[in-house]
């Protein structure tokens, strides 16, 4: 199992290369950069010119925020300049994106996801004057490269959570994404057997197809401290409406009432009332929290599910906003790496 790093989230882009070229240093082993305050894809351009070994990705960019030949486009430009060193993530986005930032309607979201993936998988690997083709009922592309894309063509995943568009990440995707707060039962039991049903639905091989899992990890050298710093994180995915894919993914595990709770109380701003009612096997289960040994010993416990475990750091109430703030984040990653 590889180990990733989730970025995207930093006070600059220029905190944002000082990380990515520590995190190489410690041993990481792709950096991903997401469509939320910044831009995906032009964070990670500016990853690849900051690190020379690391595989750079978008972990994801929001279909809904952009056209498939375009995606494509960059993607192929992303994996030139970093010398086929790119991935692409791919996603629908969710509510506090598409319908609260910019009005738009993802209600049919499986139509346009099964358009957008075909076309940007034809776009990234399509040759120099070939013919690329596609009529879909949301999208459709007629296109001819100019140059041939550099080698390897990148992978193009798909993330996904609620079992129809995990099957759809399966039929037409290289790996299926699985967002944070996903515990190992959820990836072992829940998606990994619906995508590998997708794939044979629709005649690919299922054992060609990698799980990348994104995880929050909450580290500190005072247990409690991180405990609390987890469920603050997690009911901050209730604010300011509820995250359907992180609440859908607390039901299908057992925790209805604690999403019921929550999403009742967050979006009235009572925080505090729904950290106190977080429970500790919400923080154990879908989490990796603790200290740099207790998650290090949490991480193990994905070998054999996820294909990579793509961290994704949880601020502490103690962080200094400096580079010191991820000194146990890359200890754990060398750990992780060893």
């Amino acid at each position: 199992m590889k180990t990733g790093m989730m970025l995207g989230f930093e006070d600059s882009i220029k905190t944002m290369t000082a990380i990515s070229r520590e995190a190489e240093r410690a041993g990481v082993h792709a950096l991903y950069t997401v469509d939320a305050g910044r831009s995906a894809t032009i964070t990670a351009a500016a990853v690849i010119n900051a690190t020379e070994r690391a595989r750079v990705g978008t972990y994801i960019v929001n279909a809904f925020a952009r056209e498939p030949w375009m995606t494509g486009l960059e993607a192929r430009d992303l994996n030139e300049i970093s010398d086929g060193r790119f991935v692409l993530g791919v996603g629908t986005g969710n509510l506090h994106f598409n319908d609260l930032y910019m009005g738009i309607d993802s209600s049919k979201a499986k139509a346009k996801m099964q358009d957008f993936m075909e076309i940007v998988r034809l776009v990234v690997s399509g040759q120099a004057a070939e013919r690329v083709r596609y009529q879909g009922d949301v999208h459709r592309i007629r296109w001819r490269a100019t140059w041939n894309p550099t080698t390897p063509t990148p992978p193009v995943y798909m993330s996904a959570s609620g079992p129809n568009m995990v099957r759809l990440a399966g039929a037409v995707s290289d790996g299926v994404g699985i967002g944070i707060m996903s515990s190992v039962a959820f990836v072992r039991d829940i998606v990994r057997p619906n995508a590998r049903t997708g794939a044979e639905q629709a005649g690919r091989d299922p054992d060609a197809l990698l799980f990348p899992t994104a995880a929050t990890v909450s580290i500190n050298k005072d247990e409690d401290a991180a405990r609390t710093a987890s469920k603050r994180a997690i009911c901050k995915l209730y604010h300011p409406i509820p995250h359907p894919y992180y609440d859908s993914q607390l039901r299908q595990l057992g925790f209805a009432e604690f999403a019921d709770q929550a999403t009742q109380l967050v979006p009235a701003g009572r925080l505090a009332e729904a950290i106190d009612l977080v429970p500790d096997a919400v923080v154990d289960t879908m989490t990796i929290t603790g200290t740099v040994a207790q998650c290090a010993a949490r991480i193990k416990e994905y070998e054999g599910v996820a294909d990579e475990l793509i961290l994704a750091r949880t601020a502490q109430r103690g962080d200094t906003n400096t580079l010191a703030d991820y000194d146990d984040l890359f200890e754990l990653i060398s750990h992780s790496a060893d």
